[in-house]
């Protein structure tokens, strides 16, 4: 290649750049959020990915599509290189999820621990999986008193963690 050639070629990309960098800004900023350093460094990206790829410019086809449809290819192939791998994801979903199982957990003993001990059987054994009839069986009642009961114990409970939550 010609210094002439390269010369007119850089000429080509700075004049692209140029009429279109409002464009090519709004596009970065958008896929970050308003976050002024991270479109710094997708603007970056999305500049380099251009240079890179000027070879595919038509001049057929308008600059502002080519600059989008660009864009949009670079910054998407900078989102998914800048995820982990889905196993990590997976991983980290994993923990979340047993994270909020430990929150949850104490949360309820600390709620359980305002119920009398029958409240508290009550609970367990619905915790335990046991359906209202094999409850009632279990008590020596009907299932009508035990829909009743549960129903005092999640009000009262509702109460005390209404309680909790304002201190």
């Amino acid at each position: 290649m010609e210094l002439d050639e390269q010369e007119r070629i850089y000429a080509f990309y700075t004049g692209l750049v140029r009429r279109n960098a409002s464009l090519i800004r709004w596009l970065c900023l958008r896929e970050a959020r308003g976050d002024q350093a991270l479109c710094d460094d997708l603007t970056q990206e999305a500049l380099l990915g251009l240079w890179l790829h000027l070879d595919s410019y038509r001049r057929a086809l308008p600059e502002s599509v080519w600059i989008r449809w660009k864009v949009r290819t670079i910054l998407y192939a900078y989102r998914r290189h800048r995820l982990p791998p889905p196993e990590q994801l997976a991983f980290d979903v994993a923990d979340s999820l047993a994270e909020e199982a430990c929150h949850a957990r104490e949360s309820l003993e600390e709620l359980t621990a305002y119920l009398t001990p029958d409240e508290r059987a009550l609970i367990q054994q619905r915790l335990e999986g046991y359906s209202t009839a094999e409850i009632a069986e279990r008590q020596g009642t009907t299932d009508s008193a035990i829909y009743k009961r549960m129903a005092k114990v999640m009000e009262k409970l509702r109460i005390i963690n209404e309680k909790i939550n304002k201190q």
